[in-house]
């Protein structure tokens, strides 16, 4: 199995994605719980937290024992010496963090309470300072085996940050399906709804993700085939890279899936004040098969630029047009195929702006004479947009992926889309703003989300127009 290291190398590149990325997610949670002073949840939070300080063990031990990999053709001598004494500096801070929770977590049993309001941020903000040392620490790391992220940008080539981009992205739909997974079923059995809430969102923020991670993997292929990358970095196997191309093509259907059915869970929710177990259990499902691909798919990413981790049951054949991907992206350059596709986008984005507009406008205090609440109900328009522009936008993108990548108005469209996609979970999460009545004012926190929501989705739809005026 995949999951099963047979060297070093590969062990410390299966287990250094949690400490870092890990511990975002886990943050993200343990400050949803102090928000919803749900003390269980409080507590599974503080026991994560202690669980990410034991992998800092083998993750040291593992990258320690990995160093005689930084000599391979392509890395120089004392490369990962940086990276080596920065990780001594975060991983204390990383067991300093773990063994305070797991310190405040004992003590809430033994007392019978919650942890007190000092402790919460005293770990919150321990685990902040540990998080940005982490993520230091981790794109040092990237950077050793991936050098081809120093090779200085040449006009007309595709460039490499979107390779580099792509190399700190996708461990965030992964790891964060682990956590939020781990959350959602210690919320099931536990039949706890604040935590049952909480993971199906990290879901529905994880198949965002995923969409953009699909889009940066698609540059970055670009730039590392075209041209190719010379020796010793190079080149790279281009059927390496369709093999991992296709199981990423699975993962973006399978996180489509979990999202938009975690969504959906979401907004019944908010109606009906109780989850459907029908429903939570057929996310659970989704999300264990969509972690399985997404596992088969991070390995198979992780085969093109780490030879380090090849073995023989790694052999695949070189014909890199007996996959799939290949023959999606010459079908759909066809403009038979290509022009529904594009029909269907543009109606998709139609929805999502409508939807955008009409929500941010009641919250910004037009037609006060209705509660918030009957503005809600439009917002699956919105979602169902979403989704339609998920499958149709990455149909398009393998059309042309050289070019699209390539013009200026495709970096701010690719950026905000998540921002204002993920900020959108917050008109269907906020007890205050759900509680708007008529002729009432919305929060102001309500006001700046719908804020950002109205510019980010301006920029993508602006964005997404100019692509065929603008060029880098």
């Amino acid at each position: 199995m995949h999951l099963i290291p047979d060297t070093w190398p590969h062990f410390h590149l299966l287990v250094s994605v949690f400490p870092s990325v890990g511990l975002i997610f886990a943050i993200g949670l343990f400050i949803g719980s102090m928000v919803a002073n749900n003390s269980q949840m409080q507590r599974v939070g503080l026991f994560v937290f202690g669980g990410l300080a034991v992998l800092g063990v083998p993750t040291m031990f593992s990258g320690i024992w990995s160093e005689s990999v930084m000599t391979r053709p392509g890395i120089p001598e004392g490369e990962g010496a940086g990276h080596l004494l920065w990780a001594y500096f975060a991983l204390g801070f990383l067991w300093v963090t773990g063994m305070l929770a797991l310190w405040v977590l004992w003590r809430t049993f033994k007392t019978g309470t919650g942890p007190s309001r000092n402790m919460q941020h005293l770990v919150l903000g321990l685990s902040l300072f540990t998080m940005v040392n982490m993520m230091i620490v981790g794109d040092m790391g990237w950077k050793i085996s991936h050098q081809e992220l120093k090779i200085p940008y040449v006009y007309g080539d595709t460039s490499q940050v979107w390779s580099h981009i792509h190399i700190i992205l996708n461990h965030f739909p992964t790891v964060g399906f682990v956590i939020g997974l781990f959350f959602f079923v210690w919320g099931l059995v536990a039949k706890n709804a604040v935590m049952e809430r909480s993971a199906l969102v990290v879901f529905v923020a994880c198949a965002v993700l995923g969409a953009s991670t699909y889009v940066t993997g698609a540059s970055a292929m670009w730039a590392l085939t075209s041209p190719p990358i010379p020796a010793p970095l190079g080149p790279i196997s281009q059927a390496r890279i369709n093999a991992h191309r296709d199981f990423a093509l699975l993962t973006l259907f399978g996180l489509a899936f979990t999202g938009a059915t975690a969504w959906m869970e979401l907004y019944r929710y908010r109606y009906q004040k109780k989850f459907s177990q029908t429903a939570l259990y057929i996310v659970l499902v989704f999300a264990v098969i969509t972690l399985a691909i997404m596992a088969e798919t991070g390995h198979r990413g992780g085969l093109i630029n780490h030879p380090e981790i090849r073995t023989a049951g790694d052999a695949m054949t070189q014909d890199a047009a007996t996959f799939l991907s290949p023959h999606i992206e010459i079908l759909i350059n066809n403009i038979i195929y290509f022009v529904p596709w594009q029909t269907v986008h543009f109606f998709g984005y139609t929805a999502v702006f409508a939807t955008v507009v009409v929500v941010s406008l009641r919250i910004f205090g037009v037609w006060k004479s209705m509660p918030f609440s009957a503005v809600h109900r439009i917002i699956p328009l919105g979602v169902f947009g979403v989704v339609a522009n998920v499958f149709t936008g990455m149909l398009m993108l393998m059309a042309d992926t050289s070019r699209y990548v390539n013009e200026a108005a495709f970096w701010p469209k690719m950026f905000f889309l998540p921002i204002g996609a993920i900020a959108v979970l917050y008109f269907s999460l906020s007890d205050r703003l759900w509680a708007t009545q008529a002729g009432e004012e919305a929060p102001m926190d309500a006001k700046w989300v719908a804020a950002v929501v109205l510019f980010s989705w301006t920029v993508v739809i602006m964005g997404g127009r100019l692509l065929p005026y603008l060029f880098v």
